[in-house]
């Protein structure tokens, strides 16, 4: 296992609050856009997992809550799937947070 794999397994065992990954997948991503379409300000993602011992729960994280920036949601023209840029926020063990 090389150690982009490790680290992506710790980072969803905390993220997850404990919670072991089933399995570990390499996927092939689109290469780095050359060009983004600004959609606009991103106000919140939601999301849907299962941390710890709970079932599934539904999770929403308001950005900019502390004044702090906002991402922006973009598209890629070439391949239209969405990319978040920018913003004061950060993904820790606990969640998003600003």
């Amino acid at each position: 296992m090389n150690g982009g794999t490790e680290l992506a397994r710790k980072r969803f065992t905390g993220f997850h609050w404990g919670r072991l990954p089933k399995r570990a997948v390499k996927v092939r991503t689109a290469p780095k856009p050359r060009e983004l379409v600004e959609l606009g300000k991103l106000e919140a993602v939601t999301y849907s997992t299962k941390k710890g011992d709970e079932g599934l729960q539904h999770y929403e994280h308001a950005f900019g809550e502390d004044g702090g920036k906002k991402p922006v949601l973009a598209m890629d023209p070439d391949t239209d799937r969405l990319h978040v840029v920018g913003g004061d926020y950060r993904v820790e063990d606990r969640g998003i947070v600003d």
